[in-house]
């Protein structure tokens, strides 16, 4: 199974770009992108879906744990699937 998941899902001529995951260089993945627009004080919420293949990553995430993706924290707020793992990952910015 991992390798269909490299092979069709995390294909880097398809949908997969290579980025850097709590120091891990070249993991391909995928990152949604789903910012609300709504602002509180100036703060708005940067929410995330990160596709990856959990035996290139090396660890299943926990909800609560840092994750640093390209130089840019986030936070888990959850950790579905097995082999190819689905990460909710949220941050705030102003």
């Amino acid at each position: 199974m991992a390798a269909d998941i490299t092979a069709v899902f995390l294909n880097s001529n398809d949908f997969a770009e290579s980025h850097t995951i709590d120091g891990q260089a070249n993991i391909l993945c995928i990152i949604d992108d789903k910012s609300s627009p709504n602002q509180i004080d100036g703060v708005y919420v940067v929410r995330r879906q990160l596709f990856v293949n959990q035996e290139t990553l090396g660890y299943r995430p926990i909800p609560g744990q840092k994750m640093n993706i390209d130089n840019e924290y986030f936070y888990i707020v959850d950790c579905i699937g097995e082999g190819l793992l689905e990460v909710i990952l949220e941050t705030r910015r102003s």
